[in-house]
Formats: structure tokens, sequence, C-alpha cells
């Protein structure tokens, strides 16, 4: 015959391995959101770094001693009446360099690409109602797909 303790134990058992199945016994994997000051958004699964530096300009993201990516607001240049005419200069200089350069489909007032080097992809965003800025956001290769992809601008 089972005891009081014994089915007390039962249930208990079943609490826990309900929570290990569902996940919910997993809260260390969730994803975090990012917002830039260029009024972009995108998520990053915390489980892809595990310390933040926050350095005077620029976030850089670490799993253990490696960057796994950053993201950084760069002040436009005098030499340039927006962001948006910084971006689409450093779109042509670009395609001089090494890496593969891919302009990025953004919505309308929003202009960037994405160029890869060194096994880290970095995206130039520029916003027209944000001429003053322009963010960079760079991750591994492997998981910038998801990055850009879980990207919105307001």
């Amino acid at each position: 015959m089972y005891t009081y303790s014994t089915m007390t134990a039962f249930s208990a058992s079943l609490i826990i391995i309900a929570g290990l199945i569902t996940g919910c016994a997993s809260p260390s994997d969730h994803s975090v959101e990012f917002r830039t000051t260029s009024s972009a958004s995108f998520t990053i699964s915390s489980a892809q770094f595990n310390a933040v530096e926050i350095q005077p300009s620029e976030i850089q993201l670490w799993q253990d001693s490696d960057l796994f990516g950053s993201i950084m607001t760069i002040q436009t240049s005098p030499d340039y009446h927006s962001g948006i005419e910084e971006v689409k200069a450093g779109y042509l200089e670009a395609q001089k360099g090494p890496g593969q350069v891919i302009e990025l489909d953004l919505p309308e007032g929003a202009y960037g690409f994405s160029t890869s080097f060194g096994g880290h992809t970095t995206a130039f965003i520029a916003l027209q109602d944000q001429p003053e800025s322009w963010v960079t956001i760079s991750a591994r290769d492997t998981v910038f797909g998801e990055v850009l992809s879980s990207m919105s601008i307001d």
C-alpha cells in the first residue's frame, strides 16, 4: 500500500520531470533584446554569451574568453550630412576589401550593409530620422542570420 510520504515524493518527482521536459527548469537560455540609439532592436539567445563588457562607445558580448559580438554607436562624421550618406560611402569602400559585402533589405528610411571577415559578420545600419549617428552590430558568422532576422526598426 502507498503511504502519504510515498505519494508526496512521487508527486514531487512528477512535477520536476514535467518541468525538465517543458523547459521550465532551464531559465538560462532565453532571448535578450538589445535596443540601439538608432531605434533598431534585435535579439540574441543568452546561451550565446555569458559576459557583457561595456566600453565607452561599444558593448562587447563574450562567451568565456571568446568575443561573440559587439554593438557600437558611431557619431556621423562632419564630412557627411547624415548617417545614411556615411554608411553608403562605407558600402562602396567595403566592396574594395577582402570580405563578402551584402546590402541589407531594410525598411524605407533605413540603409545598411554587412560584411564578413575573420569569422564575424558586421552590419552597418543608419536611419533617416537619426542623421547624427549610426550603429554597427557584429556577431559570429554562425548566428548572424539569426540576429539579422530578429531585427526590427521602429
